[in-house]
């Protein structure tokens, strides 16, 4: 339900991204590289957020400094990615429709020990760590690292292709390659 959203906050934003939810609500965010908090939360509709600690800190000078206020126009700081995880979830996810090339993996919530999960279908293949400026791609069951890749996406792929390789072609079919 919040695959993009999960992927920006292990990545991190060169500036702002969109998030489409599932009832069309627009969304942009900020971030930095393995984030617990996203650094800017705006919404471009007029929308309620939940009135708690997670949703305190709303900037509207911000806005107005930058010529964007106007109706519905609403920007939050340091917003926990859980509290955004949860306000997507409730409005029934992400919008399949992203305007984005698909992708046939799905980058999952980081775990307590940093790493972010990699489904491809409904099995996890690998995992995902960010070290300084790289991410490293832990295959399977491996407690090392299979590779170090520039981005989060370089990461993912790499696994995808490790696992259809293994898997064989009949099994790379099931899950959509090319």
């Amino acid at each position: 339900m919040t695959a993009r959203m999960n992927r920006i906050a292990a990545a991190g934003t060169d500036g702002y991204e969109r998030i489409r939810l599932a009832d069309n609500t627009m969304i942009t965010v900020q971030a930095q590289p393995d984030a617990t908090d996203f650094d800017e939360v705006a919404f471009w509709s007029s929308v309620t957020v939940p009135d708690t600690e997670a949703w305190a800190r709303e900037d509207l000078y911000e806005l107005w400094l930058t010529n964007q206020d106007g109706p519905g126009r609403r920007l939050f700081l340091d917003v926990p990615v859980e509290a955004l995880r949860e306000f997507i979830e409730q409005r029934g996810g992400e919008h399949a429709d992203q305007d984005e090339p698909p992708t046939r993996y799905r980058i999952g919530p980081r775990s307590p020990a940093g790493r972010y999960p990699l489904h491809l279908g409904t099995r996890q293949i690998g995992r995902l760590a960010r070290r300084a400026d790289v991410w490293d791609a832990i295959s399977g069951d491996a407690t090392g690292c299979t590779d170090t890749f520039a981005t989060i996406d370089q990461a993912a792929v790499h696994l995808v292709e490790l696992h259809d390789q293994a898997a064989g072609p009949a099994t790379a079919a099931e899950h959509g390659a090319a």
